[in-house]
């Protein structure tokens, strides 16, 4: 069991590195172990990179079979939970799972808990349940230093909107109370509104369209991640506004930039 929980954290923590970053390991048991990658979304690029990132893993671990899935309706928990039982019903060795609702993973968690079956979480958390490890970003700064940059370039003053992730989500959760936190620090910053998008770039777009037609003015749009921004961006194109306000986002790519 030691040996196992050392190979899963391996695994887990090349997942959760930037791609590109990935050490070495030892073959270190006989035995074969399969391991299950559930992801939020087979179509968010950070979520690919992730899968890249564990499969590199895996590959320097002769003895790791990585199996990588998601839910055909991104960020479906109830799908998550399926795989999850079918993870361990095929006699899975491992999971790891980056859960689309924190508190809604809990029972898929404590089924393997049952099952013997060590879980970890990279990226977002979950409330319960037995987890062996959560590696990622403090989400909660990540979102207090964007917010303290958007009221920095708007010197202190302005209106501005924030597009969040998903509801119960961990990481869209913590990265909005940062948010919310740092703007409470600037007395002429006025936050008109917080609608969720669920991490998705249309969702982003349909977001910001909204707030485009019920605010006049927006002097800063800050979002959970980079593709609620790029929706956004097309939604102020579009309506010729996209000079007006300034834009922060996490988890920028080259399609971002």
């Amino acid at each position: 069991m030691k040996k196992l929980m050392a190979l899963l954290l391996a695994v887990v923590l090349m997942a959760s590195l930037a791609p590109g970053y990935y050490a070495s390991a030892e073959n270190a048991a006989l035995r074969e172990y399969n391991f299950v990658f559930i992801v939020k979304s087979m179509q968010f690029s950070f979520m690919l990179s992730m899968i890249d990132g564990a499969e590199k893993a895996a590959a320097l671990v002769s003895n790791i079979n990585m199996k990588n899935i998601g839910p055909e309706t991104p960020y479906s928990v109830e799908e998550q939970i399926q795989l999850v039982e079918q993870a361990i019903t095929s006699g899975a060795d491992a999971v790891i799972i980056t859960p689309a609702d924190s508190t809604g993973i809990i029972p898929a968690i404590e089924k393997c808990n049952a099952a013997g079956i060590p879980v970890a979480t990279p990226n977002t958390k979950a409330y319960g349940g037995d987890v062996l490890t959560w590696i990622g970003v403090d989400n909660y700064q990540v979102g207090y230093q964007l917010g303290k940059a958007l009221s920095e370039e708007l010197k202190g003053k302005g209106k501005v909107v924030l597009i969040e992730g998903t509801s119960g989500n961990s990481t869209s959760t913590e990265r909005v109370d940062g948010y919310k936190a740092a703007f409470a620090e600037y007395p002429e910053i006025e936050l008109l509104d917080s609608q969720p998008a669920d991490f998705n770039r249309e969702k982003g777009m349909t977001v910001m369209e909204n707030f485009l037609q019920r605010y006049p003015q927006i002097d800063g749009v800050a979002s959970v991640n980079k593709d609620m921004t790029m929706g956004a961006l097309e939604a102020c194109k579009f309506a010729g506004r996209l000079e007006e306000m300034v834009h922060v986002t996490f988890d920028v790519d080259n399609d971002c930039l």
